[in-house]
């Protein structure tokens, strides 16, 4: 029909596309040639093929946020590491090189990844924001607990709201470092309330990686 009857799929998805996404789909034509980005969206249409070129397979893929639409080319190296990924339905993270130079832009991707995993790769830090005026023994059992169920290589921060006003962070040890994820967020969330949880993410724009006879090049290859 051209629009979805029972809501778009994507909308369980937003907050981790408003959060991990650095561009979204419609605003892709507004970056430089070239420029390395990190969008995310749903799989809607995979084209495979074989070059007539080199003889290898390819995808030609839909993927579609919240805005619009764009068209990610897996070629080699892309096509071959990320084959797994390209199917129907499939809610991904795509960090590759967009050319504006046509009518509209194409994505090359460099990297593909599950967009469940976003959290987990580009969260540089976990706050969990603490009102003192609630905290008793047992609430900050709970949370050790809950800290120890989720445990990873994220720093973590207690943000200590005091009823004055003033707020104190405090380094937790790297023993209590975390993972970040949806479940670590909704457990935080149901434990101390909304906006307990707050990542801090990675907003850095992606370096291109090396192109094959760049990297021949470098080792001293052809």
């Amino acid at each position: 029909l051209g629009f979805y009857v029972t809501g778009h799929p994507l909308t369980p998805h937003a907050l981790l596309l408003r959060r991990y996404a650095l561009s979204t789909i419609a605003a892709l034509g507004q970056l430089a040639n070239r420029a390395m980005t990190r969008i995310g969206g749903l799989v809607t249409a995979v084209q495979e093929g074989v070059s007539k070129k080199n003889n290898r397979p390819y995808a030609l893929v839909t993927l579609e946020d919240l805005t619009g639409s764009v068209q990610l080319l897996c070629l080699n190296e892309s096509y071959e590491n990320h084959r797994q990924l390209l199917a129907l339905n499939q809610a991904v993270m795509v960090v590759g090189e967009v050319t504006t130079g046509e009518d509209k832009p194409k994505v090359f991707p460099q990297e593909i990844l599950p967009l469940a995993e976003a959290p987990r790769r580009y969260t540089k830090q976990v706050h969990l924001r603490l009102h003192t005026a609630h905290l008793t023994p047992a609430l900050l059992q709970a949370a050790h607990q809950l800290i120890q169920e989720h445990p990873g290589k994220c720093p973590l921060f207690l943000c200590l709201a005091q009823p004055a006003g003033q707020v104190v962070f405090v380094e937790t040890h790297e023993r209590f470092a975390v993972t970040p994820s949806a479940a670590l967020e909704q457990a935080a969330q149901d434990l101390f309330g909304e906006g307990t949880y707050y990542p801090r993410i990675d907003t850095a724009l992606p370096v291109r990686a090396p192109r094959r006879w760049e990297r021949k090049d470098d080792d001293g290859g052809e």
